[in-house]
C-alpha cells in the first residue's frame, strides 16, 4: 500500500509540474506575442517591410526593374581598346615613339597612352614626339574624378575622360613644357599601330 501512495504522490508532483510548464510557456508565449504587438504599434507608418511584391501581387518585378533609374557605370577603362592605347612600359613607349619619329616620317604629334606605375594619382602618360624628342606627359585623375595633364596647375584645363583628352589635343595645340620653360606645341597627329 506504502508503494501505490508514493507512485501516487510522484504521478500528482509530475501532473503538477507538467501544468505549471505549460502555464509558463504559455506565459512566455502570450508575453511575446504582446511584445510583437507593442513594437509593430510603435513602427512608423511610412516605413514598409516588404521588399519584393508577394505572389499575387500585380505588380512584376521586371516592369519595376525598367522604370528604376540605371546606376552610374563604373570606372571602367574604356580606353584599353582605343588604337593609341599601348599597355606597354615607359622604355618600351619610349622605344615606339623614337622609331617613327627618327626612322619614320619624323611627325611632331605622334603619341600613344601608356599605363603608368610611378604615382598613384596618374594611372596614364601620354607619349609624344616633337622637335626631334620624346616627351612623357602624366595624365592624372583628380580628386573630382577628372583627368588633367602634367602637374597641377592654378586654372587647369580638365576633362572627364582620357579620350576627351586624346580628341580636343587632336584638335587644339598642345603646349609642352620642360622644366616651367616652353619648348613647344603640337597637335596629336597619329599613333602606332598596336
Amino acid at each position: 500500500m506504502a508503494t501505490i501512495i508514493t507512485d501516487s504522490k510522484r504521478n500528482v508532483s509530475l501532473n503538477t509540474a507538467a501544468r505549471r510548464q505549460a502555464s509558463l510557456s504559455e506565459c512566455l508565449t502570450q508575453a511575446a506575442l504582446t511584445q510583437a504587438r507593442l513594437n509593430l504599434a510603435k513602427r512608423s507608418p511610412d516605413k514598409k517591410s516588404a521588399t519584393l511584391p508577394h505572389s499575387g501581387s500585380s505588380t512584376s518585378l521586371l516592369s519595376e526593374r525598367a522604370t528604376r533609374p540605371l546606376p552610374p557605370p563604373p570606372d571602367r577603362l574604356s580606353y584599353v581598346d582605343k588604337p593609341w592605347f599601348h599597355n606597354i612600359t615607359r622604355e618600351q613607349a619610349i622605344a615606339l615613339i623614337t622609331e617613327q619619329g627618327t626612322y619614320g616620317n619624323s611627325q611632331d604629334g605622334y603619341f600613344l597612352l601608356r599605363p603608368s606605375t610611378t604615382n598613384v594619382n596618374s594611372p596614364l602618360a601620354l607619349v609624344l614626339w616633337c622637335k626631334d624628342r620624346v616627351y612623357n606627359i602624366p595624365v592624372r585623375k583628380r580628386s573630382d574624378n577628372r583627368y588633367a595633364l602634367g602637374s597641377v596647375k592654378v586654372n587647369e584645363t580638365s576633362f572627364s575622360s582620357v579620350e576627351e583628352i586624346v580628341t580636343c589635343y587632336m584638335k587644339e595645340e598642345l603646349v609642352l613644357y620642360t622644366g616651367g620653360v616652353q619648348t613647344g606645341s603640337t597637335k596629336l597627329t597619329g599613333t602606332p599601330l598596336k
